[in-house]
């Protein structure tokens, strides 16, 4: 599963393919459960494709998205190539600040 996270931008990473030749990614977030999808076209590899690495990196930009957290399809495509995932996408911190009886006490907020 891949996870990212809202309102930032995220660098994730796949294993790379022999088969990919053209630096150019598209890929699509579908929500599970609900409405919501998004699709980013051209992504390049930071790597450039690079013949020595296992990898490609990849940007993805939830700055200027409506996408709300969850669970997500998410579909790597490269010419007739496409692979799934699952994916979730945090919209919340977590943070533990209390004390005595509550030292374990896990508070969720949004960003």
């Amino acid at each position: 599963m891949k996870r990212i996270k809202s309102e930032v931008i995220n660098t994730i990473s796949f294993v790379k393919s022999l088969d990919w030749v053209i630096n150019s990614f598209d890929v699509t977030l579908e929500k599970v459960v609900g409405n919501g999808s998004q699709t980013f076209v051209d992504l390049q590899d930071l790597n450039n494709l690079e013949t020595c690495s296992d990898f490609i990196r990849l940007n993805i930009d939830l700055i200027n998205t409506s996408l709300e957290g969850g669970e997500y399809f998410l579909t790597l495509s490269n010419g007739d190539s496409r692979y799934r995932y699952s994916c979730n996408i945090e919209d919340y911190t977590t943070t533990q600040d209390g004390s005595g009886i509550y030292e374990d006490s896990v508070k969720f907020s949004t960003y």
